[in-house]
């Protein structure tokens, strides 16, 4: 597989990180979320949701290429949760299958986040992103939120100090 590059997202890219977010969730989550949840109709929420995300100055939005396609992104804004964690979190960090393994996850988080302390929240039934996380200095802090459409769909809170 050719190398990848980094870069800060632009908002005409909204369109190709909505098409990148659907599929990665494809590929995440088959078995686990409602096949709708990568519709074409969910594809054009997301495409309307990232074309209000990339406007808004107090987020961070990257994405890894590989010849000018995205195959990744991560998205860092200021913490939603309660204001004792770090005031950054990393709403989603998204890679497609054909690139794992490539280091792009890695250059994403790194780019977004820094070393910097944030907070994320991650299915508990992912194993790999939870081994991802682990290896970034994130640590579950003991926070379990279950998702709306299916209560044993839990996501696990991890914060980096």
């Amino acid at each position: 597989m050719p190398s990848f590059t980094t870069r800060a997202a632009r908002l005409d890219d909204a369109e190709e990180l909505a098409a990148v977010h659907t599929q990665s969730w494809k590929e995440t989550y088959t078995g686990l979320f409602p096949e709708q949840a990568w519709s074409e109709e969910s594809r054009l929420r997301r495409e309307t949701m990232w074309n209000e995300l990339l406007t808004d100055s107090n987020t961070t939005t990257v994405v890894a290429e590989i010849n000018s396609r995205i195959i990744g992104i991560a998205h860092a804004q200021h913490n939603r949760d309660e204001a004792a964690l770090p005031s950054k979190e990393l709403a989603m960090i998204y890679v497609l299958t054909e690139a794992h393994g490539t280091g792009a996850g890695q250059a994403l988080i790194d780019s977004a986040l820094g070393g910097a302390a944030a907070s994320v929240w991650v299915l508990e039934q992912n194993p790999r992103a939870r081994s991802f996380y682990a290896r970034n200095r994130f640590m579950y802090d003991g926070t379990v939120r279950a998702m709306d459409f299916d209560p044993g769909i839990r996501e696990l809170r991890l914060v980096r100090t």
